[in-house]
């Protein structure tokens, strides 16, 4: 591994040295297993005091923080867990494909390839599609008809994006996911249920992350749309003709029935179900297992099966938890009426 200097890593998160500058570092720690060749961060008094005892090379700390760190160089940043950030990319640099074409990829009519375009082993770009500057497809991802990706992105292996998809710029895709697939339509026959052609798209925006074997489906006449910055874990469904605003945040195993919209900023913690056709406002949240039943306001926070004020979902549990007791006293009540009455 490449090794830095104190003051080329302060450099790079525009953090100021406290200590020497020139010591070298090799690697990066979480600040309680931080070796002497390490660099580590710390928010706060509670996790300072490891640097006492490991001494590691580096440590990136806050303002007005004043740790026993005696051997250890300080980094001042204002924010210490984004600068670690940063730096552990310098770190870990991505493993990038080289630009070209493998010579087991299968490339359809027409298809488009800008300028340092990687394509994998196995892949299939099918007609029509258009792959912007420096994007990479990882090996047997499918890339659909008429398919258009932006510039530097990055398309895991496995992945498939399928017709009439697109994607902005530095969209990223873990190995597995699916965006632009069928939505789950249906309408009742004489002969039982029958498929309602989905013909619409799905509209990625840029700097999106889409975790692996999550699935995006595509709209059933309208667009399906994921606002720009959004990110979404693993494992999540959204389903057709559901709007994403910017800057939303989906933890593993959300699942949003069709037609749901998040405004700008919204968080759903791990497991949250939407029913369909529901607004979730603006900077809104949603806690962990939250079944939402209707819409919510901007700015809230809600919690529950079915979710609820998280206030009030509290006050729920609370008495839910009582009722064992509750009832004992009931039925003494009720035992002590009936003896006075005999």
């Amino acid at each position: 591994m490449k090794t830095f200097s104190v003051a080329q890593l302060a450099e790079i998160v525009d953090g100021r040295v406290e200590g020497d500058k020139a010591r070298e570092v090799a690697g990066v720690a979480p600040v309680d297993a931080a070796g002497p060749r390490d660099l580590t961060y710390v928010t706060n008094e509670k996790y300072a005091r490891h640097l006492k005892l490991n001494r590691p090379a580096a440590a990136l700390i806050p303002p007005g923080l004043e740790p026993d760190a005696d051997g250890t160089a300080l980094i001042r940043v204002d924010n210490p867990e984004l600068a670690f950030s940063r730096l552990l990319g310098v770190f870990f640099p991505p493993q990038e494909l080289p630009p070209g074409v493998h010579p087991t990829a299968v490339l359809g009519r027409g298809v488009q390839l800008c300028h340092g375009v990687a394509v994998g082993p196995y892949v299939t770009v099918e007609d029509g599609a258009c792959i912007g500057e420096g994007t990479s497809i990882g090996a047997h991802s499918l890339v659909g008809r008429d398919v258009a990706i932006g510039e530097y992105c990055q398309i895991d292996s496995s992945c498939s994006v399928l017709e009439g998809t697109v994607l902005g710029n530095r969209v990223r895709l873990h190995s597995g996911a699916r965006v632009g697939i069928d939505g789950f339509g249906y309408t009742a026959g004489p002969e039982g249920a029958v498929k309602i052609p989905q013909v619409g798209r799905c509209l990625i925006g840029d700097d999106v992350e889409i975790g692996a074997n999550t699935t995006i489906d595509r709209g059933s006449l309208g667009d399906t749309v994921v606002g720009e910055g959004t990110k979404i874990d693993n494992l999540v469904h959204v389903g057709h003709n559901c709007r994403i605003g910017r800057h939303c945040f989906l933890v593993a195993q959300v699942g949003l029935a069709g037609s749901s919209v998040l405004e700008d900023g919204v968080q759903l913690a791990g497991q949250v179900g939407l029913a369909g056709h529901l607004k979730i406002g603006k900077g809104s949240r949603i806690g962990a297992q939250g079944g939402v039943m209707t819409d919510i306001p901007p700015g809230e926070t809600w919690t529950g099966y079915p979710a609820r004020p998280h206030g009030m979902w509290l006050r729920s549990s609370s008495v839910f938890y009582k009722l064992p007791e509750l009832v004992k006293r009931l039925e003494a009540l009720e035992k002590g009426t009936s003896e006075q009455g005999e």
